[in-house]
């Protein structure tokens, strides 16, 4: 198979994984879900997070989303590492200043201090 020098293939962390020889393969890629004590709904146009269950400090309450997080928190519906995140954003939002990779780390570790979302 020919391959254009100019075009290039973004692999997910996980599927990085999958082509490394046995013996090196990283073995603690962490994985995060959204806490399925919270639900999302759209309430008079707005994203929020409505919990069920055992919501600890949030029960009795609701979590207004932006536009971003209400996106980052659809993609954690599936267990999903930073990596493959971040890849999936990338296709979504322009990032001219360079500034995503950090802002969704700084989300994954604000939601799993608050308890919404849970490593797998």
């Amino acid at each position: 198979m020919e391959r254009d020098e100019k075009s290039s293939v973004t692999l997910s962390s996980s599927e990085t994984q999958e082509h490394l020889p046995e013996g090196t393969k990283e073995e603690n890629v962490r994985v995060f879900r959204a806490n399925p004590n919270f639900l999302l709904r759209e309430v008079a146009g707005e994203s929020v997070l409505v919990p069920v269950g055992e919501a600890g400090m949030f029960e009795n309450s609701v979590i207004s989303l932006n536009e971003t997080c209400s996106f980052l928190w659809k993609l954690f519906q599936e267990p999903r590492s930073a990596e493959d995140v971040i890849a999936e954003a990338r296709k979504e939002y322009s990032d001219p200043d360079g500034e995503m990779e950090q802002g969704i780390k700084d989300f994954i570790r604000e939601y799993l201090q608050y308890g919404l979302l849970k490593e797998e």
